[in-house]
């Protein structure tokens, strides 16, 4: 069978899905021996990508979201006769025929649709979220499976898209890095303050970065530091706030960044929602308190090892820092790894594949 993998998120060049699509297929052409991937990359990836016998790359640099992608696609999985296509986002080609195992990470962007989560002009904000739309309900109702990283994303597609079948939604939980299982590595980086909190993600609305914001104005003895790119969101949410104990921190490496998880005092996530939650696993296995906002993703993905407050009060997220300053420093291990989530993932495309 010719099973189509649309792989251009690969690399690092595209931050978490990049990140998701790399780990993934380092392991999977492992888990389907005797399958012929056909492996779709754009063309800074292309020679990048490791060499697997079962493996066969495809240039196709089509820009992600883009008319070309729901046009184009479509030609180059017919000309390649694809028997299946495997993508690791929800953007598949809605107009191809082929069968589709389609990756959904999370519907953020089907609960927060305001102007303020976009940096474009209203009239192509509009476009681009009818598009959205679409390609995401078309995708939905006719994927023959669909990948979660949770089973709080699957209950969120059932509620939103009551047209989709329970038993075609596959939760497979993500993995922390290699490089966090080894809490002792350390590394050189900007100078940092002898005790701070740490955030680690980006500043869109949903991160409700603001209510950490305000929470350490009040938190005298610690200073912030956050690594985020620098983003007008970012701009904006930083503007009322003093600067002086404050610190951004942007294009760390990975060693880079298990040193400050491991010297910061204590981890806050305080997102209004999420797919997953790697970054509040990443500190727990090197030893960091975490304080994660009570939404349903954290309690299935952390459970009982984090403190939980509530995302719309400063005065409840000051209380919970406290109290996680006081914690003991303790040390999670975490068992799963990318390879046993390619696994998994092979497992929902054999049992699909055989059913074609």
């Amino acid at each position: 069978m010719n099973i189509a993998i649309d792989a251009r998120f690969y690399g690092t060049g595209h931050t978490g899905l990049g990140r998701y699509t790399t780990n993934v297929l380092k392991y999977l052409p492992n888990h389907l021996p005797g399958q012929t991937l056909q492996v779709l990359l754009r063309d800074a990836a292309f020679d990048h990508f490791p060499s697997f016998n079962n493996v066969v790359k495809i240039h196709a640099e089509i820009p992600h979201y883009s008319l070309s992608e729901q046009l184009t696609l479509p030609k180059i999985l017919k000309n390649i006769q694809a028997d299946l296509l495997y993508t690791l986002h929800f953007n598949a080609p809605i107009l191809s025929k082929i069968p589709k195992i389609v990756t959904v990470h999370d519907l953020i962007k089907s609960h927060f649709t305001g102007l303020d989560t976009t940096t474009h002009a209203r009239w192509l904000y509009t476009l681009k979220r009818l598009g959205y739309n679409t390609v995401l309900s078309k995708t939905l109702s006719t994927a023959s499976a669909i990948i979660v990283p949770t089973n709080t994303v699957k209950t969120d597609i059932l509620s939103l898209f009551p047209q989709v079948v329970s038993r075609s939604i596959y939760a497979i939980p993500e993995a922390p890095d290699a490089v966090f299982r080894s809490p002792t590595t350390t590394s050189t980086t900007h100078n940092l303050p002898s005790k701070y909190i740490l955030f680690v993600g980006n500043a869109y609305p949903h991160k409700n970065l603001d209510i950490l914001l305000k929470a350490a104005t009040n938190l005298k003895d610690y200073d912030l530091v956050i690594v985020a790119k620098r983003t007008p969101f970012l701009t904006k949410v930083l503007a009322p706030y003093d600067p002086s104990h404050i610190h951004v921190l942007s294009e760390l490496d990975d060693k880079q960044l298990v040193t400050l998880y491991r010297h910061a005092s204590v981890f806050v996530t305080p997102s209004l929602m999420e797919g997953y939650g790697l970054v509040g696993l990443e500190s727990l296995m090197v030893g960091t308190p975490v304080v994660a906002s009570n939404i349903p993703v954290y309690r299935e993905v952390y459970g009982d090892k984090v403190s939980y407050f509530d995302p719309s009060s400063s005065c409840d997220l000051i209380e919970k820092i406290r109290l996680a300053l006081k914690t003991k420093s303790k040390t999670f291990k975490f068992d799963r790894t990318w390879d046993d989530v390619a696994k998994d993932i092979a497992g929902v495309i054999h049992a699909r594949s055989a059913s074609l």
